[in-house]
């Protein structure tokens, strides 16, 4: 774990609750010129409080506070915390918030994310940070105090926590709940560790933007008129119809049709179940596929012929993060391989991993090749993330989804904004899955700056 600077937090009865007590190596760093009083703050909470220096030369890295102020800034005596010092403020923690849906489930709080946030929150304990995870229904406006869980030996714990320095959002997609709690929570000056999801054709759009990127682009359209849909079979055959705002390969349709043929061939799934079918007219395709689409908004793709795995289809999961130095990198790849019949790849949906390295071999024989296309797939993956990062703000973390098709080219599908990283673990890389929650937790001290 990296050595970022920590203090023990003490309790002393009998110091005002107006005043700090810190050792000299801490004051030492403070610029306080003929001021004796400081900024303290944990997270949103802060007051102007009174130092006094523990002269005292086998002390140090220590902070004392009344035990009346310790509950007022929901620490704890006895513990450690991270420490940011400059100028005539004091920091601890950062303080990160995990926002999330919570169930009613003792051992399962956060349902099918609970091992994750736990994760989470081990880490960023270790790293000195003040973590909870919380629902966007537990904040107390009034007060800017948040009623969230942590994680130890007696299991889920609820207590009171500050308003956080930042918030990592991991609850739904697209909740209009959460869109319009982080707005509030934005108004008070906490930073969110992602930008809000965008849809698809957005993404597409700021990718194209960039002419580097132009050569990895499938041709894409947003569906305003069904006749576009029949011009892009007329064009590439076979298509795929995507929602904007969707996710997870939900409710995503396969159309094929010959031309030698009238008929347009369709495929999708909805509910766990396989839909497959054939319309012999644009209006009835229209029709056959309402049940999938609704009325939701769809860009149209064309089909890419991308690399198989016993008949099923692959493409490249890679994980592209910062952490405490704002910097972007990758922490992983992985192939994600649909299950049979399968017209996506999502994990989700039945989906396997598999070793990237695997796949090229198997596809690949030249070296030089498969280095090349490694290549191409780091290239295209940092440089979206960059791109995207331009137009959406500042971001700590984006999946980037890559296909490669029966010649080794490269297409970027899309970015998630909200990645999962189960595919990690699913090919045995332990340390990859380790790193990829380490990192939201460092890059979070970048936000706070700490």
């Amino acid at each position: 774990m990296d050595d970022f600077p920590q203090i023990k937090l003490k309790s002393n009865p009998r110091l005002d609750t107006d005043t700090v007590s810190i050792s000299e190596d801490l004051f030492s760093l403070l610029n306080l010129d003929n001021d004796k009083s400081v900024n303290f703050f944990v997270g949103q909470q802060q007051k102007k409080l009174n130092i006094s220096i523990l002269n005292y030369e086998n002390i140090k890295n220590t902070v004392i506070l009344n035990p009346s102020l310790i509950r007022q800034f929901y620490l704890h005596a006895n513990q450690k915390y991270g420490i940011a010092v400059k100028n005539s403020e004091i920091r601890l923690g950062p303080v990160v918030g995990i926002m999330a849906e919570v169930f009613n489930e003792k051992d399962k709080p956060f349902g099918g994310q609970t091992f994750f946030i736990k994760q989470l929150l081990t880490c960023g304990r270790k790293l000195g940070e003040i973590c909870f995870a919380f629902s966007p229904f537990s904040i107390d406006w009034k007060r800017k105090k948040i009623y969230g869980y942590t994680y130890g030996k007696k299991g889920w714990v609820k207590s009171g926590f500050p308003m956080p320095d930042v918030v990592y959002l991991r609850g739904k997609a697209y909740s209009l709940t959460n869109s319009r709690t982080r707005r509030k929570i934005e108004k008070l000056g906490v930073k969110f560790l992602n930008p809000p999801l965008i849809g698809k054709w957005q993404t597409y759009k700021i990718i194209s933007t960039n002419p580097n990127l132009l050569p990895y682009l499938p041709d894409t359209r947003l569906i305003t008129s069904f006749k576009q849909v029949d011009n892009m079979i007329k064009k590439h055959r076979a298509v795929y119809l995507k929602p904007v705002t969707g996710s997870q390969g939900k409710n995503i349709v396969k159309v094929v049709k010959n031309k030698k043929s009238p008929e347009y061939y369709y495929q999708y799934q909805l509910n766990n179940r396989l839909y497959r079918g054939r319309a012999r007219s644009l209006a009835k395709l229209r029709s056959s596929l309402k049940q999938v689409m609704g009325r939701r908004t769809y860009i149209i793709q064309k089909q890419i012929n991308l690399l198989k795995s016993q008949g099923n289809i692959v493409d490249v999961r890679i994980l592209v993060q910062k952490d405490h130095r704002g910097i972007w990198d990758i922490t992983g790849m992985a192939c994600r391989i649909g299950k049979n019949g399968s017209i996506t790849s999502n994990i989700s949906s039945g989906g396997s991993g598999r070793k990237l390295e695997t796949i090229l071999k198997r596809n690949f024989p030249d070296e030089i090749k498969r280095e090349q296309i490694i290549d191409n797939i780091k290239y295209v993956s940092l440089e979206a993330a960059k791109t995207l990062e331009k137009f959406i703000g500042e971001a700590g973390e984006m999946g980037i989804d890559i296909g490669i098709d029966n010649n080794g080219k490269i297409w970027f599908i899309e970015a998630n904004l909200k990645p999962a990283r189960q595919v990690f673990s699913l090919i045995g890389e332990r340390q990859i899955r380790l790193e990829s929650v380490k990192k939201p937790m460092l890059y979070a001290r970048y936000l706070a700056g700490f």
